[in-house]
């Protein structure tokens, strides 16, 4: 398979504004390990492809993958982040057919 692509959910910046710095840093990392091998982690039920990483023990940025793309969806608080994450999955299908 060729490269990954990553992809932001436009609601996912704001959810960097709310981490601090060191958390920020953790998600850059991760973020990088993920374009390596983001079929790595355990799948999520609730959206075909989708799949969380941990960045501190209560935050988790959660992802989708469709073909080369790697859309990051959510980055928040643990229980927020997945009830959150299926919206942004499904108002994405809806616009980039997914």
């Amino acid at each position: 398979m060729s490269e990954w692509i990553i992809k932001e959910h436009p609601y996912l910046f704001k959810d960097l504004d709310k981490l601090d710095k060191k958390e920020l840093e953790i998600f850059y990392k991760k973020k990088q390990k993920i374009k390596q091998n983001p079929l790595r982690l355990e799948h999520l039920s609730g959206g075909e492809n989708c799949y969380r990483e941990a960045i501190t023990n209560s935050i988790r940025l959660v992802y989708c993958v469709k073909g080369n793309d790697i859309w990051l969806l959510v980055i928040d608080k643990h229980d927020e982040a997945y009830a959150e994450y299926r919206k942004r999955l499904y108002s994405l299908r809806a616009k980039y057919n997914l």
